[in-house]
């Protein structure tokens, strides 16, 4: 005789709460010396991060696997803290500009800290050159020198032109200024230029004349400009050098203490030379002077402090002093330690870097002060943490950070704008070495699915570091829980807990982890229990969260989640489903069934019924042949039929054909775990014996008739249970679920106080035999007795048909 569970086994409950006392009352540990609660049941994800973080060689990045709520991150953050404060921080990187090829700017590499320094350097030395040469350039012993070099040189011109202007005089000719031009004119008589009508009273041989003279003053005019000119480049050459002189009698002491500053830096020991070079070259575009007076040009007067931002210079697209700017890209303290970055949004632009454009004139323009690093430059030479759905939602990141990873190397090329019809100039920087540790955190599936789909991926991930949802109950396990309970209060201000409610919540967590010897390593989900209890304890003006506020908060839960699980209740109170749970019925059997809203899961139980007739021994599945169900579904309908052939295919022919069906399901089914009382409803239908329909019945089985665990065991009871409790004052029903099941068992209160009182139960069941003995009151050996029975006037059947 099967006897059903008692009550004391259909919930765990906490009765000796010295380990949670302990918990609660124990000395806290200082945050930056104690292990989070997820690193100390996790022991063995904690040891492949320990394995991961430790090996620095090409490809051992991890890959952290679990559930949200189980720790994973924080444990994450609290590990990288602390080993990064232990290391040296790396160096910061500069960008600074490249004079051979200014779309390549480089990318520099100075001490931890320095980058700052760099850019002050600069910008001081910038700053001071400008101002000083604006002030030697406007000194009086300059200006006199410069005087004295443009007077010579005007002399030696008004003597050229004072000879071609005599020599054109005495063969009758003017000598015309105008426009920066000589040009020659014949004359007339009173030494005015002759006019046309003068002109053409002149006789053919006047004219031919003048046409002759005016031949050979044109050619020694062309040789006097030639000559003038060679006087102009002369004093510009000349001034070009006393400008330079000049400058570096400014620029020297200032250059050479710049370098003083870094003589230990070889590159921007090289850049300051090249610096200095470039600014003796430009020195007129830096200093404009009145020989380039022109309106539109943008030098026009003397020079004014100019910053980046507000610089307008057309030369070349490239204000006059952004070749001296600085960018610092990565900076670091030199106390930091290593950098631990966490990119919460890894697009492509965050996690590589961008290159930020602006507009002038109607035109998009850039310059290497304005690329912006991403998260692998923060990171490099530390760690960087993604989460890995995050990451996989920008093809272009993922493909860029495998990129860096494979390449050693971190490189900022803007690949431009989707649906960019035209290409738009812009920067690459340097590459950058990349020395770093990559941290994706994800859940399993992703995990499995960039293994199977991505052949870089095990190259580039080769730690994998799994969450549990669930720890062992133990002792020490218990105290911990409770300590964490203790610490998340006393870290977020709340009230603190009593050691009753403490435990209410860890029989909450036995019951999430789904086992009686398990807790849930879903400690996230726990700890919003306490957020929400201790609100409901300031609610009632108590100074403690006891025990009744976290019940209070599971109720309101439940109400806040149950609409859909209420609707559907009412339904069958109202007979628009049709769920029978008293009377005898054949072929006919209540399974239960578990549906998921979002995080809320609840048990509603549904109709299955078999009908027979003769036949050839077809098993017609209505889900099956509707599409309806899925392929789990489908197994167990055939895993059905293999128990039927194990039943009688050695006795008789199985000539009937069987009709399955859950009644009232319009939406997909999936799950085998209806298959006991699908087989229950056949051999009811074969042997013409009645269900008693006060049983609810859930279990899958095998083809020998062995019946094998299920999940949502829990909410399939309870949702039984709340349907038969509105239905029936005076309630007598059962539910028959697999013995397998037994430790799953974490039912509420008010199920466990109904088996208490004998009007529910539940029965474990090992074999089909056990169950269709409880639904029909006789065992399987008599039924199938009777459907032999059966199946032999089913043969009758069939073989009169075929005579008639």
């Amino acid at each position: 005789m099967i006897q059903p569970i008692g009550p004391e086994a259909l919930r765990w409950q906490l009765e000796d709460l010295s380990c949670v006392r302990a918990g609660l009352t124990g000395r806290r540990r200082k945050k930056s010396k104690g292990i989070r609660f997820g690193a100390m049941v996790q022991k063995r994800a904690l040891t492949a991060l320990e394995m991961g973080l430790g090996v620095r060689q090409r490809g051992f990045n991890i890959f952290v696997v679990g559930e949200s709520g189980t720790g994973r991150a924080s444990t994450v953050n609290q590990l990288l803290s602390e080993r990064a404060a232990k290391e040296s921080p790396p160096d910061d990187i500069v960008l600074l500009y490249n004079f051979d090829n200014r779309d390549r700017p480089l990318a520099v590499r100075v001490p931890a800290g320095s980058g700052p320094r760099v850019k002050k350097t600069y910008d001081n030395l910038v700053e001071r050159f400008m101002a000083d040469l604006e002030k030697t350039f406007e000194s009086e012993r300059y200006l006199t020198e410069r005087q004295g070099i443009q007077d010579q040189s005007q002399n030696k011109t008004e003597e050229i032109l004072t000879i071609i202007d005599r020599e054109a005089s005495e063969k009758g000719f003017l000598l015309q200024r105008s426009a920066g031009a000589l040009t020659i004119t014949p004359a007339n008589s009173k030494g005015e230029a002759i006019s046309e009508e003068e002109f053409e009273e002149l006789s053919t041989r006047e004219k031919q004349n003048l046409e002759q003279n005016a031949e050979r003053l044109e050619t020694h005019l062309e040789d006097c400009i030639r000559r003038i000119r060679s006087i102009e480049k002369e004093a510009d050459d000349a001034i070009d050098a006393l400008e330079k002189k000049t400058a570096n009698t400014i620029l020297n002491p200032l250059f050479d203490s710049a370098k003083n500053s870094w003589k230990s830096v070889a590159r921007i020991l090289s850049h300051l030379e090249a610096c200095q070079e470039d600014a003796l070259n430009r020195l007129r575009r830096l200093v404009p002077d009145e020989r380039d007076n022109r309106d539109d040009n943008p030098d026009t007067g003397r020079p004014r402090k100019r910053s980046h931002d507000d610089e307008e210079d057309f030369d070349d697209d490239e204000p006059a002093l952004i070749r001296y700017r600085v960018n610092v890209l990565v900076t670091h303290s030199k106390s930091s330690g290593a950098p631990v970055v966490q990119e919460t949004h890894p697009t492509s632009a965050n996690l590589i870097g961008r290159i930020e454009q602006r507009l002038r004139g109607g035109e998009t323009i850039t310059d290497h002060t304005r690329i912006r690093a991403g998260a692998l430059y923060q990171a490099n030479g530390g760690y960087l943490v993604l989460d890995a759905q995050d990451l996989l939602r920008d093809l272009a990141a993922w493909e860029g950070l495998k990129r860096a990873l494979k390449n050693r190397a971190v490189e900022l090329d803007d690949p431009g704008e989707p649906g960019r019809m035209v290409s738009v100039a812009s920067l690459r920087p340097e590459p950058v070495p990349l020395l770093i540790k990559v941290i994706l955190i994800g859940l399993p599936e992703i995990y499995y699915v960039l293994s199977k789909t991505d052949l870089d991926f095990s190259k580039l991930f080769k730690v994998k570091a799994d969450f549990d949802n669930e720890m062992e109950r133990s002792d020490e396990n218990l105290e911990r829980y409770a300590r964490f309970l203790s610490h998340l209060c006393s870290d977020e201000k709340m009230r603190s807990l009593t050691p009753e409610g403490a435990t209410r919540i860890i029989e909450q967590a036995v019951r999430v982890a789904g086992h009686q010897n398990k807790l849930t390593s879903r400690i996230g989900d726990m700890a919003d229990l306490v957020r929400e209890a201790n609100y409901w304890a300031g609610k009632a003006k108590s100074r403690l969260i006891e025990r009744e506020h976290i019940q209070k908060t599971l109720k309101a839960y439940e109400e806040r989640e149950s609409f859909i699980q209420n609707q559907m209740i009412e339904d069958i109170l109202e007979n628009r489903v049709s769920i029978e749970t008293s009377g005898e019925v054949v072929g006919q059997a209540n399974a239960t069934t578990v549906i998921e809203l979002g995080s809320y899961e609840f048990g509603v139980p549904v109709r299955v019924t078999c009908r027979v007739a003769p036949g050839d021994g077809e098993l017609i599945d209505i889900e099956r042949e509707t599409e309806q169900g899925g392929p789990i579904h489908t197994k167990g309908r055939l895993i059905i039929r293999g128990f039927l052939a194990d039943c009688f295919g050695r006795k008789a022919a199985l000539n009937f054909d069987a009709i399955l069906c859950m009644e009232q399901t319009y939406g997909e089914i999936e799950g085998d775990s209806a298959a006991l009382a699908e087989a229950c409803t056949l051999f009811s239908a074969l042997a013409n014996v009645p269900i008693y329909q006060h049983f609810a019945i859930t279990g899958s089985m095998d083809q020998r008739g062995h019946i094998q665990a299920v999940g949502g065991i829990n909410e399939k009871i309870e949702g039984f249970h709340k349907i038969c409790k509105a239905r029936h004052r005076q309630m007598h029903n059962a539910v028959i679920m697999p013995a397998s099941n037994h430790f799953d068992l974490n039912l509420t209160e008010e199920v466990v106080e109904s088996c208490k009182q004998g009007v529910f139960k539940v029965y474990p069941v090992n074999t089909f035999n056990e169950a269709i003995s409880l639904l029909t009151g006789q065992d399987q050996k008599a039924l199938e007795k009777t459907i032999l029975e059966t199946l032999a006037h089913f043969k009758t059947l069939m073989k009169d048909k075929g005579d008639s």
